[in-house]
């Protein structure tokens, strides 16, 4: 069911990558065929605008202006009037300004044509302008010729027309007519094929990107398969590689990286929790121990209190055990930490040691620093204390008294350094790596210490993690140890503060 549902969402992914490039292609089609219809649709107007311009200027040009008046000879200028180029497309006629005709194209087309142009001229009355209007399919022109011959009102041509004399006219219009049919069946074929072609293009483009898409999201469903096959009881499995260098890549090399950590967080969390287990049910059985033993007969009363003292004692043991582990458990966003102060630890430290003068050890603790220097850090001064006393307490278990443990301070540009140094058993090179595990203690530790529970070193440096610093240690055996707390500076003023 889990496959199948990721299928459908794998197929339905591609089917929205397929639509929205389909659609991008739809709009890119629509756009470019408007725009190319446009373009063709003014050119081929154009052309009918200059071609109705030719006629009218040729025909115009048939008519001989002389001081009598306006005489039309077309005899002279024949060649000139049959527009070899488009004759079938062109009908033109010439008027007087009673609207007879003085001659006219021949063709099926003129009769026609000078019946539409009577009845839609837009201006018939208007005989000083040049007119362009449209007949139909037709794109009609006039153009009017007048003579600066004096004429009686009442006349319009001065000589009448004879066989020997041709007659003139006081003005003459010029009529012309360019067929728009050749235009419009371009344009019809443009807008055809431009359809077609789009419609292929589109179909094409349907089939290659539903292809790409699948393709595309192959290694998504590879990853999708892989992820599936990973459980919380089996961490070991990995997504496979990609090597394409891509955003994929990316996120399989990221998504392995947080297996991997969220493997060793379980794994640590696994190996946490049987060594806890251990580590409390040893305290408990012996407590238990002690009690049952107690119970079996009645005692003295001192006996009594013996028990009592040592159920106390590991009772308050199992207390800071549990502590422990709850703060070790405890995740650092859900952690209460105290208010970060700014600490000068060259006037704190040595005060910090004096609260150890009733340690049986007190007499070995050395301080070493320059007071005069400031050493400013931001850190919670509660929890600056406990983990110098975790450093120290392990110091005194494993060294032997009378040794001193010294502690002292350096500082540079960018950090300050706490070192607690022992002349201890040391701590073997292969012991180092395991050191600041829970629950961690070697074999030379658990003899000359048997109470110690192996918490305190994890919590120390935990709690330098919280700081922003880092717990080093370097250690040689049967030379002693030295743990160095590194934190970064804190304070603007520090080489000035008190």
């Amino acid at each position: 069911m889990c496959c199948e549902r990721n299928h459908g969402n794998l197929v339905t992914l591609t089917n929205r990558l397929t639509f929205f490039f389909l659609l991008m292609q739809a709009f890119v089609l629509i756009g470019f065929s408007t725009v190319l219809y446009v373009l063709a649709y003014n050119h081929l107007h154009q052309q009918v605008e200059e071609r109705l311009g030719t006629v009218l200027n040729t025909l115009s040009g048939a008519i001989e202006t002389e001081p009598q008046g306006l005489e039309w000879e077309p005899r002279d200028r024949e060649q000139s009037l049959k527009f070899s180029t488009f004759e079938d497309h062109v009908v033109w006629l010439v008027s007087d300004n009673q609207g007879q005709i003085v001659a006219q194209s021949r063709g099926a087309h003129t009769e026609r044509f000078i019946a539409e142009a009577s009845t839609s001229n837009p201006q018939t009355d208007a005989q000083d302008k040049d007119i362009r209007w449209q007949i139909g399919s037709w794109e009609a022109g006039r153009h009017w010729v007048h003579s600066d011959f004096a004429f009686p009102n009442h006349a319009e041509s001065l000589t009448p027309p004879s066989d020997n004399k041709e007659a003139k006219y006081r003005s003459l219009s010029v009529t012309a007519g360019v067929s728009l049919v050749p235009v419009q069946t371009t344009l019809h074929r443009l807008a055809y094929s431009l359809v077609g072609l789009s419609v292929v293009v589109w179909s094409v483009s349907f089939a290659v990107s539903r292809m790409l898409s699948r393709r595309a999201l192959l290694p998504v469903q590879r990853i999708a398969v892989a992820a599936e096959g990973i459980h919380c009881g089996d961490l070991t499995q990995r997504l496979p590689p990609l090597k394409t260098k891509d955003e994929l890549d990316r996120l399989t090399h990221a998504f392995n990286a947080m297996l991997d950590r969220l493997q060793e967080a379980f794994e640590r969390q696994r190996r946490f929790t049987g060594e806890a287990s251990h580590q409390l049910r040893t305290p408990l059985t012996a407590i238990l121990g002690q009690v049952e033993v107690a119970l079996r007969r009645e005692r003295p009363s001192a006996e009594y209190r013996q028990v009592l003292e040592t159920v106390h004692r590991r009772a308050k043991g199992l207390a800071r055990m549990v502590d422990s582990l709850l703060y070790l458990a405890r995740a650092d966003a859900e952690a209460q930490l105290p208010a970060f102060e700014q600490l000068n630890l060259a006037t704190w430290l040595p005060l910090q040691l004096e609260t150890w003068s009733e340690h049986p050890r007190s007499n070995d603790l050395v301080c070493r620093g320059t007071s005069s220097e400031p050493c400013l850090v931001v850190v919670p001064p509660e929890l600056m204390a406990e983990l110098l006393n975790i450093l120290l307490d392990n110091a005194c278990k494993y060294s032997e008294p009378g040794t001193p443990v010294t502690v002292s301070i350096r500082r540079s540009a960018a950090a300050v350094s706490v070192d607690v140094e022992d002349q201890g058993c040391g701590i073997e090179d292969d012991k180092l790596a395991n050191l600041f595990l829970p629950f961690f203690r070697s074999s030379q530790a658990r003899s000359l210490s048997p109470e110690g529970c192996g918490l305190g070193l994890s919590i120390a440096k935990r709690l330098s993690e919280v700081f922003g610093g880092e717990l080093t240690v370097v250690s040689q055996p049967s030379r002693g140890s030295c743990f160095t707390l590194h934190l970064p500076r804190g304070g603007r003023n520090d080489d000035t503060a008190p």
